[in-house]
């Protein structure tokens, strides 16, 4: 382990690679996931490369020049201590001044966050990720429309455009949606499947949603919610989930937010 490490783009046929680092790290992102991230923003998504092999990764989703996103900052464990983080987090904010973009926001871990800090992120709030187990029978009572999804409902409550990226995910996630107010959407994860995102103009419809989104598939669940979110936090202790890790969003930039109470599930750590 004495290589001179090489920064360079993350490409598709480093994705088993980038795969066994998420996996050693005990992350839920899929093969799929890896290549939605390199579709999505192909030279936002940066490797180290040490001894022959990807040893640390970030990816870059921009929403527009409005919001850009940083995630999947993974480095193995044979490879810490020795600043590739760093490196790869400098370039990625690099990035996203050259593409003008107003704010970056990420959702770190207290390890994580004084290297944050030290480029200048600030803390927005808590983001916690939720776990839960259920039967393929859950259900909401009422059936749901399955129709497209209202992109501007989705940038009223998030605050930015992120059609584009919404549309790779309706492409690869089933969605359940309900005319122009509200829907949700889910994954299969490595460890769970996931849900989100969701958003709702209200909370009987949410739960209705989520309800019925989790009766697609048995087995555990992750879902990710903003505490602030009350209802969203009472939609989740009363189907069962509880809280399992608590994350900091953090931004750099422009302070870049929507309507949150309208959010009851977010679109991952590495997507917002």
């Amino acid at each position: 382990m004495n290589c001179a490490p090489t920064l360079r783009t993350l490409t598709a046929p480093d994705i088993p690679a980038a795969m066994a680092l998420s996996s050693i790290t005990g992350w839920n992102q899929t093969a799929a996931d890896w290549s939605l991230l390199l579709s999505l923003n192909p030279d936002g998504c940066l490797a180290i490369e040490c001894d022959g092999r990807v040893v640390a990764t970030t990816t870059l989703i921009c929403y527009e020049n409005r919001l850009a996103w940083l995630g999947m900052v993974l480095t193995h464990p044979e490879y810490r201590r020795r600043g590739f983080a760093r490196q790869l987090v400098e370039r990625t904010l690099a990035l996203a001044t050259e593409k003008r973009m107003q704010s970056v926001k990420l959702d770190a871990t207290e390890q994580g966050r004084p290297l944050y800090e030290s480029l200048g992120f600030r803390d927005e709030q808590l983001i916690e990720r939720w776990s839960g187990s259920f039967g393929a029978t859950v259900g909401g009572g009422t059936p749901q429309v399955n129709g497209p999804l209202d992109y501007g409902l989705d940038m009223e409550a998030f605050g930015a455009n992120r059609a584009s990226v919404l549309k790779s995910l309706n492409a690869s996630r089933r969605s359940r949606t309900t005319e122009d107010e509200g829907y949700a959407m889910w994954r299969p994860g490595s460890r769970a499947q996931y849900l989100g995102p969701c958003v709702a103009r209200c909370s009987k419809l949410a739960r209705m949603l989520i309800a019925d989104t989790l009766g697609a598939s048995a087995g555990p669940w992750y879902w990710d919610l903003l505490p602030a979110n009350r209802q969203a936090v009472e939609i989740a202790s009363s189907l069962g989930f509880h809280a399992e890790r608590k994350l900091i969003r953090m931004v750099r930039g422009a302070d870049v937010r929507g309507d949150e109470s309208m959010i009851y599930a977010g679109g991952g750590f590495e997507l917002g």
